[in-house]
This record gives structure tokens, C-alpha cells and sequence, in this order.
């Protein structure tokens, strides 16, 4: 389809993917040294294809983006947290594939690279409709390679509109992130290993709230899909409507968290009580 993507990039993705599947396929596989060859590889695909964060808006970051080995280590930082934050919503149907169709659409709307958009868009929407119907699903084969692909596109997408300011990336993944973030800070509060997996994420719970309510597993494991689905659509949808106004951007951020953790306290507490 002569994608105007780099060669390479495509050649990055065969050992993303590989890394990812012995992550499947081998429960027993350390998850510290899963981490060290995720840091080795993107480290490789930044600093090998030159992946740059331009600029971030945030003052004190933006005073060393201009240091090679600084933007090295914080683009590489970014692309982890998003790698491993989008593994950790996919736990329910359509929650991380719409997530990421809905990213790919939005940005597609507002940009002029049409072609490649439409041609991800496409292989996501597929891939949509059988994972609604438990056909398929990602395993963290699947997460490995879109979060890099997500990654990329967002990037560059970022770094090629002036129009917008460099926010509206953390506005489009704002959920993975946050997800992350705050999974690893709940554990250490609670004194559990971080790298050990645990079922107590926001899906997880919306998840099994519902099906408390319906007893319809199915049901219910793609009905808490299609909400987040729909809240996240209209959080990045806003987002896009005050893409030039950092202040606005901001509170979006901030607003979403906030609605984030209400319903996380709520489901937590819902739960237990039905316990």
C-alpha cells in the first residue's frame, strides 16, 4: 500500500512482538527481565529512528529536551509507561482496542496523512468486531506491537501540528498512563508486588460489578468495554476542541482523573459490600 512509514520501524516490531509472545506463552518468564528487554528495545527504537518529543509545554522539561541523551530517556520513559499501561486495560473486550480506534480516529480527523490512519483504523475495526463477539483477543503480543505503533503516530502527529498544543498527548492517553501510574502507587501503598498481576484495576471492578448485577459474564465483560469506550471517546473528543489551549487541556487531565478515582472508590466499595 506504500505506507509513507519507515522501513525500519516495521523491522522494530518483529521483536516487540516476540518479546510479547513469550510473555504469553511463558507464565514463568521474570517480569523484571520482561521490563529490561522492553527498556533495551525502545531505547534501540528511539535513539535508531531518531523518535523525538519536541516539545512538551512543561517548562522544566522542555529545558532539556534539547539534550540528546535527555530526550533519549524521557521519550523512552513515555513509550514504556504507555506500553505497559494499555497491558493493563486490556482486561475486559473492546476496552484497549477501542481505546486505541478511538485515538487513531480522532487523530485522523485532524490531519492530512489520511491514507495510514484509515489503513490502521481499518485492521483495528476488525479486529474490534471480533473481539466484541470473544473471537480474538490481543495477549500481550497484540499490546506490545499497537502501543508502538500508537506510540509513533502520536508522536509524530504531535510534533507535525503547531496547531495544537504538545498536551493534547497526554489528553489522548491520558487512561493507560493514569493506569499505570496509579496501579503502581496503589500496590506500594498496600505492600504488593507491583510485578505480580492483580484484578483490582477499574475495568476489573466495573467488570465485576455488572456482572454481580446481570450474572451474564459475556455480557457483561463487553458492556464495560463499550463504557469506558464511550467516556473515553467523549474525554478525547473534548480534548480536540481546545487543542490550542494548554490551561483547558490541563483540567480535562485533571477532571478525568478525578472521575477516574470517584468511580474507583465507589466500585471498590460497591464490591466489598456485595461481598
Amino acid at each position: 500500500f506504500k505506507l509513507q512509514i519507515n522501513t525500519y520501524f516495521y523491522l522494530y516490531l518483529i521483536p516487540i512482538f516476540i518479546l510479547g509472545y513469550f510473555s504469553d506463552t511463558l507464565p514463568k518468564l521474570s517480569p523484571k527481565l520482561r521490563l529490561f528487554i522492553q527498556v533495551v528495545l525502545i531505547v534501540t527504537f528511539v535513539s535508531f529512528l531518531e523518535v523525538t518529543i519536541l516539545k512538551t509545554d512543561i517548562f522544566f522539561i522542555d529545558k532539556y529536551l534539547n539534550v540528546k541523551i535527555f530526550n533519549i530517556f524521557f521519550t523512552s520513559l513515555c513509550i514504556i509507561i504507555l506500553l505497559n499501561g494499555l497491558n493493563f486495560i486490556d482486561g475486559v473486550n473492546n476496552n484497549l482496542v477501542g481505546y486505541c480506534l478511538i485515538v487513531f480516529f480522532l487523530m485522523y480527523t485532524h490531519t492530512n496523512n489520511t491514507f495510514e490512519y484509515l489503513y490502521i483504523i481499518l485492521i483495528l475495526l476488525v479486529f474490534y468486531i471480533f473481539n466484541f463477539f470473544e473471537k480474538c483477543f490481543m495477549g500481550d503480543n497484540g499490546v506490545y506491537v499497537v502501543s508502538i505503533i500508537l506510540s509513533y503516530f502520536v508522536i509524530e502527529f504531535v510534533g507535525s501540528n503547531d496547531n495544537f498544543s504538545p498536551i493534547i498527548a497526554v489528553n489522548l492517553l491520558w487512561y493507560p498512563a493514569f493506569e499505570n501510574l496509579f496501579s503502581i502507587l496503589r500496590r506500594t501503598v498496600i505492600k504488593d508486588k507491583i510485578y505480580s498481576a492483580d484484578r483490582k484495576h477499574l475495568h476489573i471492578l466495573l467488570f465485576s460489578l455488572i456482572n454481580l448485577k446481570t450474572k451474564r459474564k459475556k455480557l457483561s465483560n463487553t458492556l464495560t468495554g463499550l463504557i469506558l469506550n464511550f467516556y473515553n471517546f467523549l474525554a478525547i473528543y473534548a480534548s480536540f476542541l481546545f487543542a490550542k489551549n494548554v490551561q483547558i487541556l490541563i483540567l480535562i487531565i485533571i477532571f478525568n482523573i478525578f472521575i477516574y478515582m470517584i468511580c474507583y472508590l465507589k466500585l471498590f466499595k460497591n464490591i466489598n459490600n456485595f461481598k
